[in-house]
């Protein structure tokens, strides 16, 4: 019995040495755990929780931080579209010159939109226009006076004198929807009862378009998330930093344009230089217009503002197609544009018309807009209801036959003087047509659009400017050979001073501004006060919210005796600010007009805030004298003798008021 137990161990223990083989120890028996023991980690399952919460938070708490170090240093500027305008216009906005910075981050230059300002608070009779658009909407070549919001702001304000007519222009050069689509919110947040837009030519080769250099890829969808990232300050320096590195990349490789002082911003923007009329590209590049004019009329609905589309124009006549690229199924655009010219030669106009539209279509270099680009503001303003201003019957009723070439165009696109000045018209009739501002426009206050082309401020050097900005246009590709650098400077010498201004304008030395105060002030030392007028008129039509310039050209009509439009400025002057000089020649020129009652409330206020002028305390004392208030006027001479003994003019006043009891 035993020896059987025994045998029995044995063979336990000779089972539990074999489950423990091959080097491994034997189990130990389990413990119960002493009360003192740690709680296993799942016994906490909160403390894990919150860890996993706060790991997940800490990238966006990194660049939350460093969003706040980034806007405290203001890292890159402000790209608001709208900001304070400078301290003697605390009260207004003032389009930003440097949110050109949210589109062009490729380029080591950038254009920036006309230099409107408006009221930070709206006032209550004010009707506010936002204009939309690329370099014809910002009125290239010129300056800012000839663009067509201006002269169409001057048309309504002279139709409306009771309500306060803002028309602020946003365009920029080389931009195109998705930068209308992209100043939506700020145009609304400005509670604006209108807005107007012309705008696809840029479509393919404008910033962050389908064939720009300042792109990101060919997806809409894509271009709108960048747009919103953009607002970020953590996202613009990654932006910039990628920037900077395809820069140096490409300089590396000799192959970067992007700030190649000779090559124009044409010449930098375009990436894709053949788009075959009808090809996948073209298409996409069509899609990306419609899409966007979409959901900005979208957004317009909903903010219940009324939009007004244009048609485009372009120069189809006079102007040959770029590129000429034959297909499997449509023919060169050179081609055509041969048989367009015959089609003229032998008088058969209309047919003529269609061919040239063709050649210009067919173009493969996309800088002219085609005819579907026309079909699809049609279509989108149809859809929601917006009126379209037919530009293209405008320009084609000024134009020999109907074809329209350089009668109204300077290059391929950009109208000439006389064409902004008809842009002006159509958008001005068809708000007319449609109940802009009113549904009530007195028609006797409506003065015809050659008026306003007669009486505008334009002179030599707007002429000059312009001429110069075209020459060096033309200088650079695409109309010369693309490796070539741009000479258009190189043999070109001022004669005159608005020629040799003008040049220091473009080199950036001076401004167009005060490019037109040299040319007033030059012809003032010469005595010749008609043309200095001229040139303070441009000013006026320039920088409509300045006073200065309506001082300075009522001073110079006061030389030339033109009394009634020196008195309009004045009141006008006085409109924007309260000056002395304006009170003191509205009071001396309705005294002059036997104004009397009239003319002495402004004299006296002038002397509130002149005292010591010795002309106005004479003309003061005079206008008292012929009211028959001879001891007041007494007074000022006894004022006047004491500043100025021998002022001409007195002793007569003196003797005549002796002769009065």
């Amino acid at each position: 019995m035993a020896k059987r137990m025994k045998a029995k161990n044995n063979k336990q223990h000779t089972s539990t040495r074999a489950k423990g083989s091959r080097g491994q120890k034997s189990p130990r028996p389990a413990q119960a755990p002493s009360p003192a023991s740690p709680q296993p980690e799942s016994a906490h399952p909160l403390r894990l929780w919150l860890f996993r919460v706060l790991a997940m938070l800490l990238p966006f708490a990194f660049f939350l931080m460093l969003e706040v170090v980034l806007r405290l240093i203001n890292y890159g500027g402000t790209f608001d579209l709208f900001i304070s305008a400078p301290a003697e216009y605390a009260d207004y906005y003032l389009c930003n010159h440097l949110v050109g910075r949210r589109y062009f981050f490729m380029q080591s230059t950038i254009p920036d939109p006309p230099n409107d300002i408006f009221l930070k608070k709206k006032p209550h009779n004010a009707y506010r226009i936002f204009v939309m658009g690329g370099s014809t909407t910002a009125g290239y070549p010129y300056g800012n006076n000839i663009m067509f919001s201006r002269i169409l702001q001057k048309r309504l304000a002279d139709v409306f004198p009771d309500r306060q007519v803002e028309v602020i222009n946003t365009a920029m050069t080389a931009v195109n929807s998705f930068t209308l689509l992209d100043y939506m919110p700020e145009i609304l947040a400005q509670q604006p009862d209108a807005i107007l837009i012309y705008a696809g030519h840029n479509e393919f080769y404008g910033a962050l378009g389908v064939a720009s250099t300042e792109t990101l890829g060919k997806f809409r969808g894509m271009v709108k998330l960048y747009l919103e990232l953009q607002r970020f300050k953590p996202f613009l320096l990654l932006r910039e930093g990628i920037a900077s590195a395809r820069r140096a990349w490409g300089r590396w490789l000799g192959s970067s344009s992007s700030s190649d002082p000779t090559a124009t911003l044409m010449e930098r923007m375009v990436s894709e230089q053949s788009i075959a009329y009808g090809s996948p590209l073209y298409q996409m590049g069509r899609r990306q217009f419609e899409g966007n004019l979409r959901d900005i009329l979208e957004r317009a609905r909903n903010a219940h503002v009324p939009v007004l589309m244009s048609e485009l124009v372009s120069n189809i006549r006079d102007h040959r197609p770029f590129v000429s690229l034959a297909t499997d199924s449509l023919p060169g655009a050179e081609e055509v544009y041969r048989h367009a010219q015959q089609l003229e030669a032998a008088g058969k106009w209309t047919d003529a018309k269609s061919a040239y539209l063709r050649a210009k279509d067919l173009d493969a270099l996309r800088f002219r807009a085609t005819e579907d680009f026309n079909h699809v503001i049609h279509r989108v303003a149809e859809a929601y209801s917006v009126p379209v201003v037919p530009m293209q019957s405008y320009f084609e009723k000024e134009s020999p036959h109907g074809l329209l070439g350089n009668n109204l165009m300077l290059e391929h696109l950009h109208p000439n003087a006389d064409g902004y000045f008809l842009m002006a018209e159509g958008f001005f009739q068809t708000m007319h047509a449609h109940g802009f501002v009113s549904a009530h426009w007195d028609s006797s206050r409506i003065q015809p659009a050659q008026f306003y082309r007669d009486t505008w401020g334009y002179t030599l050097l707007d002429s000059a400017y312009a001429g110069l900005r075209v020459r060096i246009l033309k200088g650079g590709w695409p109309f010369q050979p693309k490796a070539a650098p741009n000479r258009a400077l190189v043999d070109y010498h001022p004669v005159t001073k608005a020629e040799s201004l003008a040049v220091q304008i473009w080199e950036d030395r001076l401004d167009l501004e005060h490019g037109h105060v040299q040319m007033a002030e030059y012809f003032e030392h010469r005595g010749d006060y008609a043309r200095a007028y001229q040139e303070y008129n441009v000013l006026i039509c320039a920088t409509p919210m300045n006073s200065s310039p309506y001082l300075r050209g009522a001073n110079a009509l006061i030389l030339l005796q033109r009394y009634p439009e020196a008195l309009q400025l004045l009141h006008a002057s006085q409109k924007l600010e309260d000056t002395p000089f304006a009170s003191k020649w509205i009071g001396q020129i309705l005294l002059n007009q036997n104004k009397i009652k009239e003319g002495l409330p402004y004299l006296e206020k002038a002397l509130q805030q002149a005292p010591n002028d010795p002309q106005l305390i004479f003309n003061l004392s005079g206008g008292y004298a012929l009211d028959a208030q001879y001891q007041k006027a007494r007074e000022l001479l006894v004022r006047l003798d004491r500043l100025n003994p021998n002022f001409p003019g007195a002793a007569d006043l003196q003797r005549q008021l002796q002769q009065v009891k």
